[in-house]
């Protein structure tokens, strides 16, 4: 064998089972001192946990996938990367679609709401971006959950969903109290490849 041409990945295989089969060698004496039976049902144990450490270091990256899909159910707004360019979002208990996306360097929590026609700020988020809140026009009217408001005009220099981002995004910036949650709206949904809403999950794909 050329020790030379050993891989990475080969070098860690051997580290991880030439470990466990030592500790199971330096094992085996004292297993049967005393009854033999006793012995085999601790040989016998061994060999369980070897084969389930070895079965999970095979299948770590499945597992990983697995333990991201199963965050993304108990933790609302958990973005899975789905797929090449691709994202998945599971539904809150309430039936809606809460998701974590990033303006710049500053992450903000988002819910979907694809009969706004474009993603919509709180003024206290709006704020965190560095958006000059006071010195808005506000003077695009808008409808919200306490009625008829007015709202200002603002372009997000990049919006970004897991993988996703999109660039020179339109967005509204609520006036102070006016708004619970930020929406995420079609005018970065139209910039996507696609969107589709199917069962308890929300799938966006990139171009």
């Amino acid at each position: 064998m050329d020790w030379s041409e050993l891989t990475p990945s080969d070098w860690t295989n051997i580290v991880v089972y030439g470990g466990f089969a030592a500790i199971v060698a330096t094992s085996i004496p004292g297993m049967f001192r005393g009854r033999v039976s006793a012995g085999l049902v601790n040989l016998a144990l061994w060999a369980a946990i070897l084969f389930a450490v070895l079965a999970g270091y095979s299948y770590r990256f499945e597992l990983g996938t697995v333990a991201e899909r199963v965050m993304a159910v108990l933790v609302p707004g958990t973005v899975v990367e789905s797929g090449p360019k691709e994202v998945t979002v599971f539904r809150r208990p309430d039936g809606g679609f809460t998701l974590d996306a990033s303006v710049g360097p500053t992450r903000l929590p988002f819910t979907l709401d694809t009969g706004a026609s474009s993603v919509v700020l709180r003024s206290e988020d709006a704020a965190r971006l560095k958006i000059p809140v006071r010195s808005l026009a506000y003077d695009v009217e808008v409808m919200t959950a306490n009625g008829r408001g007015l709202a200002a005009e603002v372009v997000l220099p990049s919006l970004t969903i897991g993988p996703l981002t999109q660039f020179d995004v339109k967005a509204l910036v609520e006036k102070p109290g006016a708004l619970h949650e930020n929406l995420l709206g079609m005018s970065y949904l139209n910039k996507l490849a696609s969107f589709t809403v199917s069962n308890d999950k929300l799938v966006l794909r990139g171009r």
